[in-house]
Parts: structure tokens; sequence; C-alpha cells
């Protein structure tokens, strides 16, 4: 009887602690009351909760797991439970503004303006306003052009913003404004060793070279182009040396058009690419072999306007691709620009380069530029000037949101020049590189990086530019 006793008496302390589970609240105000329909919800429901200071709060009945394990709205027990606890008889009066500290602005609520690359909104929080933010990583970031630009001693490169990157989020920038996905069947193609292994050494006395200044190479290497927010840069960079070389084949007459990347873009297969994230190199010297590429006045660039890669405008007959085996001159062309000139050419097999940088000056040296793929960090994007180094700055490792984050993007080398190293006072070697991010970028779109760095020398690949016409001249009867 006793045990009863003890036990209805624990009981009912229970029940009153339950009962009186938010007693140390703070005075309870309208949370599930003020839900829009259903105000509350059965079972667990992630969903079914309201804002609470920097919190939530829920109005479930999986909410409340114990005296010491709830997360219920405080007055969850009147609205959810129909319990009688003291609810305020007026409403407080709702700030409607939301006050912007960098700036001073205020701005209404439900009104969004944006931080640089961050979309920020005005909204309520219980009984206050207060501004939302998105805390993305954006390109034009002050405080690492200033580490890198302050940084002691001098690392070699300098960084600025730029306006096409203003409002630019780290994380599209390195989808979008890059281009070459991971391809490990490069590693597979055919390496082409030096022809001399006399003019191969002889590369170790050379210290400077730029294809742009050699007398029989003057006005026969494409400038800079733009490829805009679509990464098609494993697309771009291919035609660009493929032009390079079919203008120093002898007696081939330089395309006055560039050759056009979008033919490659739209007409590829779905296998070479990811829409504007990105494509495979490989596709791109496989597809001006076997298919052939016209020029740029033929098939237009549009996917870096319209962020998007339509299909394909260009097609061939089994009678064209045929005459592309046999190396003839395509005629008749029906260009989706409707213009009645458009040039078609195609090459012979691409080849990849020995990864050591004798190799690579031999073959930019006596042929001419060389495509590289680099992996690319988020200080790349502000490269002014100097001879850059992959990551070099150091920043991620006292900023660790910036750890791990980059992607591959292709270019052109064109050269190669000796700079002191300002830490070491030693010489040190650089590329001459072509990027694609047009004149305004870096120094006229071009820019210097160290022998080594980013992975450049991984992957050089190129082409002998033998075109349709070349064939047809070594073929043609004496």
């Amino acid at each position: 009887m006793i045990k009863l006793f003890l036990f209805i008496s624990i009981l009912i302390s229970l029940l009153n602690l339950i009962h009186c589970r938010y007693a140390e609240w703070e005075e309870i105000k309208p949370y599930c009351g003020i839900r829009p329909e259903p105000k509350c919800c059965i079972s667990r429901n992630d969903n079914c909760f309201m804002p609470y200071y920097d919190s939530r709060c829920y109005c479930d009945t999986f909410c409340f797991r114990g005296i010491d394990n709830h997360d219920c709205c405080p007055d969850h027990d009147a609205v959810c439970e129909g319990k009688n606890t003291s609810l305020p008889t007026t409403t407080p009066k709702q700030i409607q503004n939301c006050l912007d500290t960098k700036t001073g602005r205020k701005y209404s609520l439900g009104e969004s303006f944006s931080h640089d690359c961050n979309l920020c909104r005005c909204i309520t929080l219980g009984y206050q306003t207060t501004l939302s933010c998105e805390e993305d990583l954006c390109i034009n970031n002050p405080d690492l052009i200033s580490y890198v630009n302050n940084k002691q001693p001098y690392i070699g490169w300098t960084a600025t913003t730029y306006d096409k990157f203003n409002g630019v989020k780290v994380k599209d920038a390195l989808k979008y404004y890059l281009g070459t996905l991971p391809d490990r069947t490069l590693r597979t193609m055919v390496d082409n060793a030096p022809q001399d292994m006399d003019d191969y050494h002889r590369m170790e006395t050379i210290n400077s070279f730029d294809a742009r200044t050699k007398p029989t190479f003057i006005g026969k290497i494409r400038g800079i182009r733009d490829q805009g927010k679509c990464g098609i840069s494993w697309a771009l960079s291919t035609v660009d040396v493929a032009a390079d070389r079919l203008s120093l084949v002898q007696n081939i007459t330089l395309p006055k058009e560039p050759l056009s990347v979008q033919n490659i873009l739209s007409c590829t297969d779905q296998d070479a690419k990811e829409n504007c994230q990105g494509g495979r190199v490989a596709y791109a010297w496989g597809f001006i072999k076997d298919r052939g590429v016209v020029t740029e006045n033929c098939y237009p660039y549009e996917s870096g306007k319209t962020g998007n890669i339509d299909e394909c405008k260009l097609h061939l007959s089994d009678t064209d691709l045929l005459m592309i085996g046999q190396h003839r001159k395509l005629k008749n062309i029906k260009c989706p620009s409707n213009i009645n000139n458009g040039e078609h050419y195609n090459f012979g097999p691409a080849y990849r380069i020995r990864d050591d940088a004798n190799s690579i000056k031999y073959e930019i040296y006596y042929r001419g530029p060389v495509q590289a793929t680099i992996r690319v960090t988020p200080d790349f994007f502000l490269y002014k000037s100097g001879v850059y180094r992959c990551g070099g700055s150091s920043y991620h490792n006292q900023n660790p949101r910036y750890a791990n984050l980059d992607a591959y993007h292709s270019i052109r080398l064109l050269g190669w020049g000796t700079k002191t190293d300002p830490s070491t006072q030693k010489e040190e070697n650089y590329w001459i590189a072509a990027n694609s991010w047009g004149t305004g970028w870096g120094d006229n779109g071009y820019f210097h990086i160290r022998f080594g760095e980013c992975e450049i020398e991984d992957t050089v690949i190129a082409t002998y530019g033998k075109s349709t016409d070349v064939f047809k001249k070594k073929n043609r009867r004496q």
C-alpha cells in the first residue's frame, strides 16, 4: 500500500513538471500560433518550425522528448496541446526595416540586395527584423588581394580585382570560367620525342623564347580570345593551338578567321562535355581529326553569352565524312551563319609531349605553341603580373575555407623566360602562357607561370598542323 502511494506521488510530481516544462523560458510569445496552416504537425516534421532568435523552435509532436531534451516553441503547449499557458494579449510592434551596417542603408522587410557575390534579404526573426545573407566565397576578395600583394617576402606576383568577376562566387568561377575535365586517357596518348637530341639538349642553353617574336612565326600566332561565362577551355585551347600550327606549316595560307570553337562544342558527342561546366580535351582533338572544324565566321561562338551549349547546327553527310577521311577539301558548306565562303579544315592525330621542360621547349621552339592543362586555385583569377605560383600565397593555410578549392583549365604555352626568385635570389624559369579571359585580364591576356607549377607540364598536347590542304599537296603527283 505504501509503495502504491509513493508511486502515485511520483507520478503526480512528474505530471506537474511536464506541465511546467517552459517555466524557465522567457515571456511566452506567439510562434506556433502565427504559423501558416497547419500550425501544428503530427510526429516528426523538420519543416514544422519557426525562427527563434538565431535558431529554430518546432511545432510538431516530436519536439518534446524530455524535460531536458526538447526544442518546442514556447507556445507549443497552448496552441498544439490546448494547455493553459499565459500568452501575451497584445502583439509587440514589429520593426519593418533592416540596417546594413556596412553601408548604413536601410532595407524594407522582404527587400533583397547583394554584397558582392552574396544575396542578402531583410527577414523577420521572432519580432525582430534581421539581414539574412549568403556566406559564399567571392572571387574579388579584397582580403586575399591584400594578402598576396603585401606578403613578405614578395611571392613573385601581384593580384587585382576584375570587373568581369564582380558578383561571381568562387564555386561558380571554378565551374564556368575554366572548363577542362580530368581525363586519364590523355596519359596513354602517343608521346612525340624530339627528333634531334643535340637540339633537345641545346634547349638548356636557351634562357628565353617567345613564339610571337620568332621571325618565321611573326604574324602567325593567334591572339587572346574571351570564353565568357562558359567552361570551354578544353575546346578553345584546342582550336587555337591547331590554328597556330596550321599557320606555321609551310605554304599554307593563314586563315583570316579563327577556327570555330562552337563547332566543337555543339557537335561533339555528349560524352565529351558537361554543357558549360567543362569538357574533355581528347574529344576535341579527336573531333578535328575525324570531322574537321570550320572557321569562326561560318559557325560563330555563342555559348559565352548564353551560358549554354546548343544542339549542332552544322551537319556533315556520309559523303562529307568520306572526303574528310581522304583528306579532300569540303566545299559548299552550309554555314549556320549563312555566309557563302566558310572554310573547313581537318587535322592529323594529336600527340602528347613528354612531361619534361626541355621536351616542351623543343616542341614550342621548332613547331609552335602547345596546349597545357593547369590546376587552378581561387587566387589565379586575380593574377595581374609577375611569375605565378599555384597556391603560392598560402592564403588557404590561414583561411581553411579556401583549402581544396580547385579545378582544371587548358591554356596555350608560347615560350619561356627566366627571372630572379625574390625569396631565394636565384634564377627561376617560367612559361609564357595565353589565357582565354580576354585582353583585360593579366598582362593583356597573357601570364607567366613558374616551371613545374599547377601540374602544367603533366599534360601537354599538340598537332603537326597538317590540314586537308597539306595532305593534298603531299599526295599530289610530281
